[in-house]
């Protein structure tokens, strides 16, 4: 679903949420497959600006916002993002399914395997890759914490067809040892 922003000037839409935004020049990432406009939001987001809940206070919160969008705006199937998409796939699985929290977190993901054992492989983004976007967040005022939750859960939801897979890789030996 497209979502329009802004009507003056050229608008296009984002290659990885197809939030409909009006076309600028910037920064964009390596391999998050999206528009400057999209990424722009992400960084307001993501830093609190123009925000009502507080990120610093929020570690759940934080990484929703990063591996959600992240699973949004997938990129193309190079290495990068494959292994990007994954990790972000399954901090989604972890948190919305798991009960998991940043700090254990970070112990499970944030380390590599001693050797290159886990299967990770392009998972072909659904289309649509959720029906929410960052856009929904933005605009939802003091309830943007629920927002993140719902956006989050929304793009998990998309990647059902690949939710074994996640979810094979989270209890694969290289990744849940100790």
């Amino acid at each position: 679903m497209a979502t329009t922003l802004s009507t003056r000037g050229r608008n296009a839409a984002c290659p990885g949420c197809g939030l409909v935004l009006e076309s600028c020049t910037g920064p964009t990432h390596a391999y998050v497959g999206a528009s400057p406009a999209c990424w722009e939001l992400y960084g307001r987001l993501r830093t609190g600006r123009d925000a009502s809940d507080a990120r610093d206070t929020e570690p759940r919160l934080r990484r929703l916002i990063q591996d959600t969008y992240a699973a949004q705006h997938p990129g193309a199937a190079d290495r990068r993002a494959l292994q990007s998409v994954a990790v972000h796939l399954m901090g989604l699985c972890v948190l919305l399914e798991r009960g998991g929290e940043d700090r254990r977190l970070m112990p499970v993901l944030g380390r590599m395997p001693p050797r290159p054992t886990l299967d990770l492989h392009w998972l072909t983004p659904p289309s649509p890759n959720g029906h929410l976007t960052i856009a929904d967040v933005m605009g939802a005022g003091p309830g943007q914490a629920a927002s993140v939750e719902a956006w989050a859960r929304d793009v998990w939801s998309a990647w059902a067809p690949h939710h074994a897979t996640v979810r094979g890789w989270l209890d694969s030996e290289c990744v849940s040892a100790s």
